[in-house]
């Protein structure tokens, strides 16, 4: 898979359509509360499955209802890609199903 580097003024732009969403070098970054433990993994297995699909699996941590991402492309030397950003874009498109969600900033 190639992946596009992008720059800090292009990562800007890319994440101020991904309210909740920051940049924190070398990663981007959010965090989401579900109304349950359920929902959060139910959240989470979609999310893996196009993960696997895209071939680029985010690091994530669960604690109960609570879901956090912090990811960047490894094969590219710990930079942020278009891929990244593709993958936070599905991540807030698969968020924005749960109707008990609640994006935490």
């Amino acid at each position: 898979m190639s992946h596009v580097i992008l720059s800090e003024s292009q990562i800007d732009e890319g994440l101020s359509a991904l309210p909740g969403w920051s940049y924190r070098a070398p990663n981007i970054e959010a965090k989401y509360e579900f109304a349950n433990f359920r929902d959060a993994i139910a959240f989470i297995v979609q999310v893996a499955i196009q993960a696997e699909v895209m071939n680029h699996h985010p690091e994530f941590h669960n604690s109960w209802n609570k879901v956090s991402f912090s990811f960047c492309t490894h094969d590219v030397g710990n930079k942020i890609t278009d891929t990244d950003i593709a993958l936070a874009k599905h991540i807030d498109e698969t968020a924005a199903r749960f109707l008990s969600l609640k994006p935490k900033a």
